[in-house]
């Protein structure tokens, strides 16, 4: 078997460089002398906010409009309420109504109620006297016509 090479790595690596050096300049020190129970004040840079009058109309109107949505929830929760209120007291009156109809029902008896006709001097339908009366049928005359008239005119006239 062969053997391998020795894997040689190439250094391209130049230390130094020909670059030409920039002369850095010597930082200036600071000739003030800073006091240092006096705080650094900055200054803030002022943020401006543009408002679009449109758009605060818009949300004034949404805002206006979800209270005024609030409201009419409220209210037809009381509407709701109270409907209910009245359907039950409905029911309980339709109750009501049905008892008493019963115990008027069953407060007379129809034997009694004739037994007291028969004392008052009612009789019963069949003692009663049948009378028929005939009624002749009434017959219209009919309208004379414009020509019989203009006929009886005349003849008024001259009085034949």
């Amino acid at each position: 078997m062969a053997r391998q090479p020795d894997i040689q790595y190439v250094h391209f690596y130049i230390d130094g460089s020909a670059a030409k050096q920039l002369e850095l300049k010597p930082e200036k020190k600071n000739t003030k002398v800073s006091t240092p129970n006096r705080p650094r004040t900055r200054r803030h840079k002022k943020t401006v906010v543009y408002v679009d009058p449109v758009s605060m109309f818009a949300v004034l109107v949404a805002g206006v409009m979800l209270i005024a949505m609030a409201v009419g929830m409220l209210q037809l929760g009381a509407i709701n309420a109270e409907t209910q209120r009245m359907q039950a007291y409905v029911s309980e009156l339709r109750i009501e109504n049905a008892q008493l109809r019963a115990e008027y029902e069953a407060g007379y008896d129809l034997k009694d109620v004739e037994q007291k006709a028969l004392e008052m001097g009612l009789v019963p339908i069949d003692q009663v006297e049948k009378v028929i009366i005939e009624v002749p049928e009434i017959v219209e005359e009919p309208e004379p016509t414009f020509w019989e008239n203009v006929g009886a005119f005349f003849g008024e006239l001259f009085g034949a």
